[in-house]
């Protein structure tokens, strides 16, 4: 009885978090890309290349949603696959993304040729991202190249963590590092939870899948 009146109290302090917050805030955003005077420059996304970017959460939140920008190397038809994750930090700094996934997402991209378009990815699982802590957004894709999606650059971004598999010539081993000029444009939203400790980040999680349950 004890523990059921204690888990209780931790789920109704969770809730009362999430009911004291405002809506979805912008957690990293690098911007639309802006092609210059050479157009706009990316990294494919094909079955001989993953692609990742890192972003660090300055508090803690729910994620709300995930927008990449993306073009295509497809000039007829828009709808080329790719499929995006979220993921921590392997080692728990900012080394490279971990094995395991957070959440993903089945995309097909908007963009028909090289017209970037901002792709939305909408959570439906609202991994906890917690202060301080690094996380990966990852982009993967089947796609032959010449045909593939393209991550297109933040041109004005300067200094984030990013970095790729090449699939032909290093299988399965991130090669990452701090890109100046080429980080992949990125979109990340989520809903902050507010003096929230190690205790109410768990009632908070055991709320969120009660929910989903009832869906």
């Amino acid at each position: 009885m004890k523990n059921r009146v204690k888990m209780g109290l931790i789920v109704a302090a969770a809730a009362g978090a999430f009911a004291s917050t405002s809506g979805a805030a912008t957690i990293w955003d690098t911007g639309s890309p802006d092609g210059g005077f050479f157009g706009y420059t990316g990294y494919d996304v094909f079955v001989g290349q993953s692609v990742a970017v890192a972003f660090t959460a300055d508090k803690t939140y729910s994620l709300d949603r995930i927008g990449v920008w993306m073009m295509s190397n497809d000039w007829d038809n828009a709808g080329r696959t790719y499929t995006l994750s979220i993921r921590a930090d392997a080692q728990g700094g900012t080394t490279e993304p971990a094995g395991s996934i957070l959440e993903s997402w089945n995309m097909a991209t908007g963009a028909a040729g090289w017209n970037p378009v901002l792709d939305m990815a909408e959570s439906a699982l609202h991994p906890i991202l917690e202060a301080g802590k690094t996380y990966w957004i990852v982009a993967e894709s089947t796609e032959e190249a010449f045909v593939d999606p393209v991550w297109v650059w933040a041109n004005y971004w300067d200094g984030a963590p990013s970095g790729n598999i090449d699939w032909m010539n290093n299988p399965g081993v991130w090669q990452t590092g701090v890109t100046y000029g080429s980080t992949p444009g990125t979109v990340v939203e989520g809903t902050e939870v507010p003096g929230v400790g190690t205790l109410g980040l768990a009632g908070f999680a055991g709320l969120a899948a009660a929910r989903r349950r009832r869906r």
